[in-house]
C-alpha cells in the first residue's frame, strides 16, 4: 500500500515536471521565432497606461509565460529603463496574457486525445534539428514543447486514481466552501503555496482543472484555489527582486499587491461570481456544442475575468498603487545611481532572447551619457571662471566614471546571456552591442583626455587663437554630426544606410589633416607658441577619434541587424 501511494505520488509529480519542462521549451521557441518583433514591442515601452496594458498582454501571450515578461520587466527597472509607475500598465496586461495558456490547454488538452497528434508531430519535426538555420531549430523546439506540455498533461490526468464520489476526502473537500471566508483564504493560500513551490500558475491551474475533472473537488474550491495560483504566480517576479533596486523591488511588490488586493475585493462577492461564471460556462459549451469541457472551461473562464476585471479596476488607480510601494519600501538617498543590469535566468523563466532589449536600451542610454559628455567640452574650452570650469571639469570626469562601470555590466551581463542557447539573430545582436559598448567607453575616454588636456593647458598659461577656436568648434560640429548618427543607429530596431556617416567620417579625415598641415605651418610662422600648437593639435586629433569610435558603432550596428 505504501508503495503504491508513493509511486502515484511520484509519477504525478513526474508529469508535472514534464509539463514544466514542456512549458519551458515552448517559451524559449516562441521567444526566439518571435524575437524581431518582440524587441520592436519592448524598445517602444510607453508611459501611456493602456498601451503598455496592451503591451504586456501582447508579450505575455506570445511568450506563453507571464513570469519571463515580469521578471524581463523587473529588469528593466532595475536598470533605470523604465519608471516605476510605466511599468504598472505592463504588469497587469501581463496577467491577462497569462490567461491565453489556460484557454490553449481548454481547447487542446480537453477536448481531442492530443497524444494522437504530438507524436507524429514530434516525428516530422525531429529532422529540422539538423538544419542549419537557428529559426528550423527554433521551429522544432516549439513543436516538442507544445508536443512535451500535452504529454504531461495526459500523464498527469493519468497518473490521478480514481476517486468514489462517495469517498470520506471528497465529502471533506466539498464541503470546505460551505464555512465561514476564512476557509476560502485558506483554500487559496493552499493554491498559493503550491504555485510558490513550482513557479508556475499554468501548471497549477493545470493541475486545478485535471483534478475537478477526476472529482477530487467542486468548481467553489478550483475558483478559491485560482485566486491562490494567480496570487502566487507573482513569486517569481518577487524572486528576481530581491537582489534588484528599490525600485525593482516596488514593481515586484505592485505586482503582488494587485492580485492580492483582487482576491481580498471578490471575496464578499465569491459565491456570486462561482454563480455568474458557471452560467457563463454552461452557455459557453452549449453554444459551442461541447459539454465535456464544462469544468476545463469553467476554471478557464474564472481565470480570465478575474484577471481581465482585476485589471480594468486598477489600470485607473495606479497613482495608488505606487504611492502604496513607495510608501512600504521608502525612498533613499542617491537611489537613482543604484541602478544596474541585472540578468536573471532560472529554469522557470527563459528570459535571454527578450533580455537583449535590455542590454540595447543601456546602450542608448550610455550614448546619451557620452553626448552630454562632448557637449560640455566646448564650454569648457571657453570657462573663464575657474569655479565654473572646476564644475564642468569634474561633471565629465565623474560621467567618465560612470561609463566605465555601465561598459562592465553590460559585458558581464553579455556573457551571462551568452551562456544560453541563442537563436543566430540574437548572436549576432550581442557581438554588435559588444563591440559598440567598447567604442562607447572608448569615447567616453577621449573626452576624459580632452578635458584633461584643457585643464593643463590652462595651468600652463597656454593661450588660442581666435583661427584655432573658430577651427575646433567647426571640427566639433561635424562630430557632433557623427554622435548624433550614431544615436540614429543605435535606437533603430532596422539596418540604416551608412553613407551619410561614411561620407561624414571622410570629411573629419580631410579636416583634421587640414588643420594638422594649417598648425605645423602657423607654428613655423610663429603664430602662436609651440605649447599652444601642441594642445591645440591634440584636441583636433582627440576629436578625430570620437569620430571613429562612432562610424565604428555605426557599422557594428550595422551589421547586426536585418534590412528594413
Amino acid at each position: 500500500m505504501m508503495y503504491t501511494v508513493f509511486h502515484t505520488v511520484l509519477t504525478v509529480l513526474g508529469s508535472l515536471a514534464l509539463f514544466i519542462f514542456g512549458m519551458k521549451l515552448l517559451s524559449e521557441a516562441l521567444q526566439k521565432l518571435a524575437g524581431e518583433r518582440m524587441r520592436h514591442y519592448l524598445s517602444t515601452l510607453t508611459s501611456n497606461r493602456w498601451k503598455g496594458l496592451f503591451t504586456g498582454f501582447f508579450i505575455t501571450a506570445t511568450i506563453q509565460s507571464s513570469s519571463a515578461s515580469t521578471v524581463m520587466l523587473i529588469g528593466f527597472v532595475n536598470a533605470g529603463l523604465i519608471s516605476v509607475i510605466d511599468s504598472i500598465g505592463i504588469v497587469l496586461g501581463a496577467n491577462i496574457g497569462t490567461t491565453v495558456t489556460t484557454w490553449f490547454l481548454t481547447f487542446f488538452g480537453f477536448t481531442v486525445n492530443i497524444m494522437h497528434v504530438v507524436l507524429p508531430l514530434m516525428a516530422l519535426s525531429f529532422p529540422f534539428y539538423f538544419s542549419g538555420k537557428s529559426n528550423y531549430k527554433s521551429f522544432a523546439d516549439f513543436i516538442f514543447g507544445f508536443s512535451l506540455l500535452f504529454i504531461g498533461l495526459q500523464f498527469l490526468r493519468d497518473a490521478l486514481p480514481a476517486i468514489e464520489q462517495d469517498n470520506a476526502l471528497i465529502a471533506y473537500l466539498s464541503s470546505l466552501t460551505d464555512h465561514k471566508p476564512l476557509t476560502l483564504i485558506g483554500i487559496a493560500l493552499v493554491g498559493f503555496l503550491i504555485t510558490l513551490l513550482i513557479q508556475s500558475s499554468t501548471a497549477t491551474i493545470a493541475l486545478t482543472i485535471v483534478l475537478m475533472s477526476d472529482g477530487y473537488f467542486d468548481f467553489e474550491v478550483a475558483a478559491a484555489l485560482v485566486l491562490g495560483e494567480n496570487i502566487g504566480t507573482t513569486a517569481t517576479a518577487n524572486f528576481a527582486a530581491i537582489f534588484a533596486n528599490k525600485n525593482a523591488k516596488r514593481v515586484a511588490l505592485i505586482h503582488f499587491l494587485f492580485n492580492l488586493f483582487g482576491a481580498l475585493t471578490i471575496l464578499p462577492f465569491f459565491y456570486y461570481t462561482v454563480t455568474g461564471v458557471t452560467l457563463l460556462a454552461d452557455s459557453f459549451t452549449q453554444l459551442i456544442g461541447n459539454k465535456a469541457v464544462v469544468i476545463p472551461v469553467q476554471v478557464s473562464l474564472y481565470h480570465s475575468l478575474f484577471n481581465i476585471f482585476n485589471a480594468l479596476i486598477w489600470i485607473n488607480l495606479t497613482k495608488y498603487l505606487e504611492r502604496i510601494a513607495f510608501w512600504i519600501i521608502k525612498p533613499v538617498q542617491n537611489e537613482a545611481a543604484k541602478n544596474k543590469l541585472n540578468y536573471s535566468d532560472t529554469f522557470i523563466t527563459p528570459i535571454s532572447e527578450i533580455a537583449i532589449v535590455q542590454a540595447s536600451k543601456e546602450l542608448q542610454m550610455l550614448s546619451l551619457t557620452i553626448e552630454r559628455m562632448f557637449l560640455l567640452l566646448p564650454r569648457l574650452l571657453l570657462e573663464k571662471d575657474e569655479a565654473r570650469f572646476r564644475e564642468l571639469a569634474d561633471e565629465i570626469y565623474l560621467k567618465e566614471e560612470v561609463v566605465d562601470r555601465v561598459e562592465s555590466e553590460v559585458n558581464k551581463y553579455l556573457s551571462k546571456i551568452s551562456e544560453n542557447k541563442l537563436s543566430g539573430e540574437v548572436s549576432r545582436l550581442i557581438n554588435g552591442i559588444t563591440i559598440s559598448v567598447n567604442n562607447l567607453e572608448s569615447m567616453a575616454d577621449v573626452c576624459y583626455k580632452v578635458a584633461r588636456a584643457i585643464e593643463k593647458k590652462n595651468e600652463q598659461k597656454a593661450w588660442f587663437t581666435q583661427e584655432q577656436r573658430n577651427a575646433i568648434e567647426s571640427l566639433g560640429q561635424m562630430v557632433q554630426k557623427s554622435v548624433t548618427i550614431m544615436q540614429l543607429h543605435l535606437s533603430s530596431s532596422k539596418k540604416l544606410g551608412i553613407e551619410e556617416a561614411l561620407d561624414n567620417e571622410a570629411a573629419i579625415n580631410l579636416m583634421r589633416l587640414k588643420l594638422a598641415d594649417q598648425n605645423t605651418e602657423d607654428i613655423q610662422l610663429k603664430h602662436y607658441p609651440v605649447q599652444s600648437g601642441n594642445y591645440y593639435l591634440q584636441i583636433v586629433n582627440y576629436y578625430e577619434k570620437i569620430a571613429d569610435h562612432a562610424i565604428n558603432v555605426v557599422e557594428a550596428i550595422n551589421k547586426s541587424l536585418k534590412t528594413s
